[in-house]
């Protein structure tokens, strides 16, 4: 039997109709969204060191040498040890290849990725400074991010409460109708935080382009990041 109420619930409800538990009294469905900004407060460096040798015992001391030489920098940085996290040490033959030739052995590349998290965002140029000295040849992205994520994941889902609070009484008072309680919720998971990142590639080419005072103070400017969060709930008519 057809039933006025479902009329009125297909108003408001967003696909999948059915994700979420309703009553058999009037009811209302509505969806909250909410989206939370804010600016960065740490980054992820991450570099590579490599070194070419002959002897793969030889490429690995003189990349265990430039770590070594890098990490003995980083306090006066104020960079903790535990700060930084550093990938396996691997080595393997590196050839060089001709057209209709046999491959010729060059040595071995021993190679070594380390991943620095800083929070103190103004020290970024005097950290890539150090990197490039101790001779940690790559530095290819940094990964800007937020120490206390969960702050702004809270703030987002209560906003996004609100959204659909508000949108709820504005429909039922639309209709001539009065808001009851809630009746079910269904949460659906945060939109995880995406750590924004630039390609050091990226900024090189762009310091080509530009005048070095504008670079200094835009290559490494951060952007805001976005977290969004949304739940569903089901109120009842009166």
């Amino acid at each position: 039997m057809w039933r006025p109420l479902l009329t009125l619930s297909a108003l408001v409800v967003s696909a999948p109709l059915l994700a979420i538990e309703v009553p058999q009294a009037p009811h209302l469905v509505v969806s909250g969204y909410a989206e939370q900004k804010t600016e960065p407060d740490m980054l992820t460096l991450n570099v590579a060191v490599s070194a070419l040798d002959k002897q793969g015992l030889k490429a690995k001391q003189q990349v265990d040498t430039k770590v070594a030489a890098f990490f003995s920098q980083l306090e006066g940085l104020g960079i903790k040890r535990s700060d930084v996290e550093a990938g396996n040490l691997m080595v393997s033959p590196e050839y060089q290849y001709g057209e209709n030739k046999k491959p010729v052995l060059l040595g071995y590349r021993a190679q070594r990725q380390l991943a620095v998290k800083l929070y103190q965002l103004d020290k970024l140029s005097p950290l890539m400074d150090t990197a490039l000295k101790a001779g940690l040849e790559s530095v290819s992205q940094i990964e800007y991010g937020l120490k206390s994520p969960q702050v702004i994941k809270e703030q987002a889902r209560l906003n996004a409460v609100e959204d659909a609070k508000t949108k709820a009484e504005s429909l039922a008072k639309a209709f001539g109708m009065k808001l009851g309680k809630v009746y079910s919720v269904e949460y659906r998971n945060a939109s995880p935080i995406t750590a924004y990142s630039r390609n050091m590639k990226v900024v090189q080419a762009m310091a080509m382009a530009a005048p070095a005072a504008d670079m200094a103070d835009n290559s490494y400017q951060q952007q805001q990041i976005t977290v969004s969060d949304n739940i569903e709930a089901v109120f009842l008519l009166e």
